[in-house]
């Protein structure tokens, strides 16, 4: 009677194997899938569309304004040559950040333009950042300007700086 039992067991654990390899390894009709090559029956191209959201741009903008200081000021700006048009790296480059000021913190951002034409989309931001003149022991308050862009048809996600310019 044990015997039966154990045939039983193993005939029901057979079952569920085959079971799992058909269902894992074949189709229904009886072909073998490749589950690394094989391909989803629907058609879906996903597309990178641009986020128009000015506070999650903000935050973004804060966090390349102050990376880019840091890499202009420690003259390693090719560190975040991807957040750089080639004409932004190049002027960036050729000049030579003081020594004695050291970036501290932005202090507010706004975006004062918010434009774009077949290409690209453009935003201008102005930044009030502090920065700390070792040289005389002060906090200097900077207002500058910075102007992103982002090509409509790139598939890279970042913004690029083309322009800064000085307010005060």
């Amino acid at each position: 009677m044990s015997e039966f039992i154990d045939i039983l067991l193993f005939g029901a654990i057979a079952v569920f194997l085959v079971y799992r390899l058909r269902s894992i390894l074949g189709s229904t009709d009886g072909k073998i899938v490749n589950l690394k090559t094989k391909r989803p029956q629907t058609k879906f191209n996903p597309k990178i569309v641009p986020k128009n959201d000015n506070d999650e741009f903000l935050k973004g903008a804060n966090k390349a304004y102050e990376m880019i200081v840091q890499a202009y000021q420690s003259n390693n700006i090719l560190n975040v040559k991807d957040l750089l048009t080639p004409e932004a790296l190049k002027a960036m480059e050729q000049a030579k950040a003081p020594k004695e000021i050291k970036f501290s913190e932005v202090k507010a951002s706004s975006i004062i333009e918010d434009k774009s034409d077949e290409q690209r989309l453009v935003k201008s931001v102005k930044f009030e950042t502090e920065h700390y003149n070792v040289a005389n022991n002060e906090i200097l308050t900077v207002v500058e300007e910075w102007g992103f862009e982002k090509e409509k048809k790139s598939s890279d996600p970042n913004w690029k700086l083309f322009s800064i310019k000085l307010v005060s």
